[in-house]
């Protein structure tokens, strides 16, 4: 009897024992999730209470911009009904603007197509702009390698007319808007300020539909100033 007694005695104590290391491991488990929980619901501003910026590597970056993916895949649904909106309205309001800076060599310059094509321009990141004025400051950076649509009919003093292709646009710039005054009805803002803070790069090509443009001197450079001009 004293031997099974003992052996019961044991067997117990290590059911016991397996026990309580069970639920020591399950008290460590949940501690450590609700740790990685809070983690998780950490900002910028957070970290940065907890860790001055000199303790940080040197590959450690806090950007001021916030990722726009979420607006670029929208944009990229609606881009064929923006296209279509806007390109006849961008021509009605380009083609005075191209008529102010044409160069003295052409005696006419004006749209016979303009589309902006399938591809849409892609936001690469957004920042608010702190200032003292009433009303909020957001800029854009903005990227767009472009398959447009656009022949300008080119009139020459010598009574050459080219039809004239702009194709493969590259740009790279940061827009502004300002929303002011901020007033309390909806949309609570009063105007929508709208202008081009930054141009980073700019590249296009242009091509005579049926010829080369090289063959009439000075129309390739006396374009290409032309339309940097237009668009600065």
């Amino acid at each position: 009897w004293m031997g099974l007694a003992m052996g019961v005695a044991a067997g117990v104590a290590l059911i016991v024992a397996f026990a309580r290391c069970e639920n020591s491991r399950g008290a460590r488990r949940r501690k450590l999730a609700a740790t990685v929980a809070t983690f998780s619901k950490m900002t910028v501003e957070d970290s940065r209470k907890l860790l001055p910026g000199t303790l940080y590597p040197s590959w450690v970056v806090f950007s001021t911009q916030q990722k726009l993916k979420w607006l670029n895949e929208e944009l990229n649904k609606i881009w064929p009904f923006v296209n279509e909106a806007a390109s006849e309205l961008i021509k009605a309001s380009v083609e005075p603007v191209l008529e102010q800076y044409r160069p003295v060599v052409f005696a006419a310059l004006k749209f016979s197509k303009l589309t902006l094509g399938t591809v849409a321009p892609q936001f690469t990141g957004i920042s608010i702009i702190e200032s003292n004025e009433e009303g909020i400051v957001m800029e854009l950076e903005m990227n767009w390698d472009a398959n447009p649509s656009i022949i300008l009919d080119v009139k020459t003093r010598l009574g050459v007319g080219l039809p004239i292709q702009v194709k493969d646009i590259g740009f790279t710039g940061v827009f502004r808007l300002i929303f002011k005054p901020l007033v309390e009805q909806l949309p609570c803002f009063g105007a929508v300020c709208f202008s081009l803070r930054q141009k980073k790069k700019l590249d296009f090509k242009l091509k005579v539909i049926g010829g080369d443009i090289s063959a009439i001197p000075g129309i390739s450079a006396a374009l290409e100033v032309w339309l940097y001009a237009c668009v600065s």
